[in-house]
């Protein structure tokens, strides 16, 4: 007959034996948590000297500085070190917290007790995670009160308190989480097992089998598909294995504030995952025979899972393995990579999962079985059975299109992604689309050619993303879609929302910079020159794609999205954007505007680039021809007697030291002023996009000696020029 009562007379029984355990997890806290906030404390005292005499600390108030780091110290520190005792902890409770079930003298005299499987299997469960959480909050609490003295000590009001103990709970929520997802998963494989090997064998193919099966699909994907576009959202997949999820959900908690919802919903889902791990366990104990201890994995249906996911997995990775030592080039030794890592992974953990060396062979069938589908998952992706590159819905299907890529834009960085043309673009044209799709996988790219990410969204209300490569013979059809007015908005506007935390621009051109403060300048005179900008972008695309006109000047600063990410703006300014110049002179900086006087340039100098001393006349050409965007190698007999006239004007000046060879000198008021037509002033931004070509350096010289950059757009160099590089040889 049992008792209730007994409940707890097991669990103080089973306690005993574990005190171990105790003055570890107690040891590990107080280092972790109050010696560790002794440290933090003892390293700000500095920083408390100056917030009491009124002094900034990096550019801030030292006062609001120490109160963010405290709160910061359990948001962050204690999400770190605690997360690393609370796995510690899982670990360690669960392997040991029931040990008897691994030993047959030892289960025969637990199972005997007066207690039912279910009460037993509850103290024991319940003593693991307070040998971890008393000593834990022993030591938290403490070190929390430590520091609501510390910001009451800093005169910090309710608000403050208020984000140190929301953090502080939301932290302790999350590490509560993390040791019952770990020990969860540990008291799982140790009720399918009967010694430790099976056990830690049993863990890492449950904790690390999901997210490791995802991650070879992932490889897969990117070796064989070529338009492959990563659309996974790895922050959900994480919650396919546990041991990835643990030190994922710490990793969000550190860089979140306490209140979050998007955090507070993976940690609901992971507390989901903890709580079944928990059950599973409970009802793996409830029907685990006494006969398992110190025996292999007996559970058929657990051993069949983790077979399958693991020689699936181990095949497929000694596939990628054996065609990377020998290129990709051989499929024999795919299948022979596949074939022997499945067999190995297959046979060893016959023989772990029976403690016989013998059961090798054990299931033939599975084993034929993994192989066969491992090696048609493998061929599918080799040979694209799935036509995934190729796919191209009927015409009839296609609702809307969206694109982007940062090649046609004027941001160095995505601010904002969920933001993008990708998801926002609702371009409708469909013959446009249709034509841009079936051109897309019709032929691989050539000469110069940039990916396109591209969302196709279907009339069922279904999207599918790729990765198109499109070359400079199909810009026109790229034109439409890239045109299109809400992508122009994106890729090329500037919202008053970005300027919000701008505090500075910086304007360029001949090589020189001025920087201005948006205090002192003025921030609607920034905005209405911004404005301006907009203005002229959406009414002529083509000048801000396709570098229609002379660039002036270029203007940067720094912008904010949505995703509080800084990212750098780049614009140019050409002669035809006459909404943006005109701001600009009413702003004072007209000078930045008006194109310069060649009258002031006294020498021009076209280099080539390299170290050419063998070089003959011809070669010479026929690389500065290549070097400056010109088509063909025929001499023109014109143009050469015409670089002869100006010979008197024309100095090969070869520069061994810094390997440039040669530079024309040019010193003719004519040629100056000839070339000087043909400059920009401001170098090219994205210049290796398919409707821009980009341009040469160039230096050049004023009255005063200044040395100036201008650039040479590509293919514009009259040919008597390139020719001149012939004598320099």
């Amino acid at each position: 007959m049992t008792s209730k009562n007994f409940f707890f007379k097991v669990m103080k029984e089973d306690l005993r034996h574990k005190i171990w355990m105790l003055a570890l997890s107690a040891l590990g806290s107080f280092l972790m948590l109050t010696v560790a906030w002794l440290i933090w404390r003892s390293n700000q005292a500095g920083v408390e000297e100056m917030a009491a005499e009124g002094i900034r600390f990096r550019g801030m108030d030292s006062r609001e500085y120490l109160i963010g780091e405290t709160v910061s110290f359990f948001r962050e520190y204690v999400s770190m070190t605690g997360g690393i005792v609370a796995i510690a902890g899982a670990v360690i409770t669960g392997l040991f917290g029931f040990r008897f079930v691994f030993h047959k003298n030892m289960v025969d005299a637990y199972h005997s007790l007066p207690v039912k499987r279910d009460a037993l299997f509850g103290a024991c469960f319940l003593n693991g995670f307070l040998l971890w959480f008393l000593p834990f909050i022993a030591f938290y609490l403490p070190t929390l009160a430590l520091a609501a003295g510390f910001l009451g000590k800093l005169g910090a009001g309710g608000e403050h308190m208020g984000r140190l103990f929301g953090a502080a709970a939301l932290t302790l929520a999350t590490l509560a989480t993390v040791f019952l997802l770990v020990y969860g998963l540990v008291l799982t494989a140790v009720m399918l097992s009967g010694n430790i090997l099976n056990t830690l064998v049993s863990m890492a193919i449950l904790g690390l089998g999901g997210i490791s099966a995802v991650g070879i699909l992932y490889a897969f994907f990117l070796s064989y598909m070529d338009r492959f576009y990563d659309m996974w959202n790895w922050s959900a997949l994480s919650h396919v294995s546990p041991l990835f999820a643990a030190p994922a959900l710490l990793y969000w908690r550190m860089g979140t504030e306490g209140g979050l919802g998007s955090f507070l919903g993976k940690l609901a889902v992971d507390f989901v995952l903890a709580a079944a791990l928990g059950c599973l366990a409970w009802l793996l104990y409830r029907r685990r025979a006494s006969e398992l201890a110190e025996q292999g994995v007996k559970n058929r249906a657990a051993k069949t899972l983790m077979r399958i996911l693991a020689g699936s997995v181990a095949g497929m990775c000694g596939w990628m393995l054996f065609q990377l030592f020998v290129g990709g080039q051989m499929l024999a030794w795919g299948i022979f990579g596949l074939t022997l890592s499945a067999l190995l992974c297959l046979g060893v953990l016959n023989i772990i999962f029976s403690m016989d060396f013998k059961a090798f062979f054990t299931h033939k069938r599975q084993m034929a079985a993994v192989l066969a589908v491992t090696l048609l998952i493998s061929f599918a992706f080799n040979w694209d059975w799935m036509g995934y590159d190729d796919y191209l819905p009927e015409k009839e299907e296609i609702a809307e299109i969206g694109v982007w890529t940062g090649e046609f834009s004027n941001r160095y960085t995505l601010v904002d992604f969920q933001d993008s043309p990708l998801f926002r673009m609702r371009f409708q044209d469909t013959d446009a689309i249709y034509a841009y799709l079936e051109r897309a996988i019709e032929e691989e790219p050539q000469g110069v050619w940039i990916n396109l990410p591209t969302r196709v969204t279907l009339k069922s209300g279904r999207s599918y993303y790729r990765r198109y490569c499109i070359d400079s013979r199909d810009k026109d059809l790229l034109w439409t879609l890239l045109s299109h007015e809400e992508y122009v908005e994106y890729a090329f506007c500037i919202s008053q929302e970005m300027l919000e935390r701008c505090e500075k621009f910086e304007l360029q051109r001949q090589g020189y910079g001025e920087v201005f403060s948006l205090r002192d300048f003025g921030p609607e005179a920034f905005w209405t020159i911004i404005q301006a900008y907009n203005r002229d972008v959406l009414e002529n695309p083509e000048g801000a794609f396709q570098d229609k006109g002379r660039r002036l000047a270029s203007l940067e600063f720094n912008a904010w999205g949505r995703a509080e990410i800084s990212t750098m703006v780049r614009i140019s300014i050409y002669d035809t954007m006459e909404h943006t110049l005109e701001a600009l002179e009413d702003a004072g900086l007209g000078e930045w505007a008006a194109a310069p006087d060649p009258g002031e340039i006294t020498a021009i100098s076209l280099s080539l680039p390299g170290n050419y001393e063998e070089m003959t006349a011809e070669e010479m050409t026929d690389l500065a021809r290549k070097y400056y965007g010109l088509a063909g190698d025929q001499e023109d007999q014109e143009e050469q007697e015409k670089a002869e006239l100006f010979g008197e004007t024309i100095q090969a000046t070869p520069d061994r030291e810094f390997g440039l060879l040669p530079a024309l000198e040019i010193t003719d008021r004519a040629l100056i002023e000839e070339l000087w037509a043909l400059m920009d002033y401001s170098d090219p931004c994205r210049s290796d996009s398919l409707f821009r070509e980009g341009g040469v350096e160039v230096s050049c010289l004023d009255r005063e000696g200044n040395s100036l950059r201008c650039y040479l757009p590509m293919g514009v160099l009259p040919e008597k020029y390139i020719l001149m590089f012939g004598d320099c040889s």
